[in-house]
């Protein structure tokens, strides 16, 4: 059970809250989940708002390679709120269900695409490995250029956040979401 009422409703908050209320609102048309709970500290929620708008849609990355980003930060998390959303907008944007299931199972990448393999294998080694090797590095910059490696790496680090938000609030995603296959403990 969440451990903080979920603030939606502009009636919830007062003050200074308002603004960032209303400028996620501006942004969303809604507060979602992981800004329901951020609500509770109104500057973060609004910052956050603004850097999730200039990552998803102020680089360059497609709406597929951004989808694929931040499903990959979803399993490395195992968060089943950013995984039931995000996975399903990653179908939307085209990104294959083998790919969606390799993710999720911490599968192979031998039968991702070479631009696919690039995102996963970027993601894994940044947040499992807490470095990036040069070779991937350098495949993740030949593929998207300087300020969407940037962009690629900030994104996994912003949904990292929002999962780590929405953990330590026990927030769940919606009732008969899509969820993560739990992990097996290596014996």
């Amino acid at each position: 059970m969440v451990r903080f009422t979920p603030i939606t409703n502009r009636e919830q908050v007062g003050g200074e809250a308002l603004a960032a209320f209303d400028s996620i609102v501006d942004s969303r048309n809604r507060i979602n989940g992981p800004h329901s709970i951020m609500m509770y500290a109104p500057e973060v929620a609004r910052t956050s708002t603004a850097l999730s708008d200039a990552l998803r849609f102020g680089g360059n990355l497609s709406d597929h390679d951004t989808e694929l980003a931040i499903i990959v930060a979803a399993r490395h998390w195992d968060c089943d709120y950013v995984w039931a959303s995000h996975s399903q907008a990653a179908l939307k944007a085209g990104v294959r269900p083998e790919v969606v299931e390799i993710i999720a199972n911490d599968g192979n990448i031998n039968a991702l695409t070479r631009e696919e393999a690039i995102i996963v294998r970027y993601g894994r080694e940044l947040m499992d490995g807490h470095k990036v090797s040069e070779e991937a590095f350098d495949m993740a910059l030949a593929q998207f250029g300087e300020a969407n490696t940037v962009v690629l790496g900030a994104l996994m680090g912003y949904y990292s956040f929002i999962s780590c938000t929405l953990l330590a609030s026990d927030m769940a995603p919606p009732e008969g979401a899509s969820v993560l296959p739990r992990r097996t403990e290596a014996l």
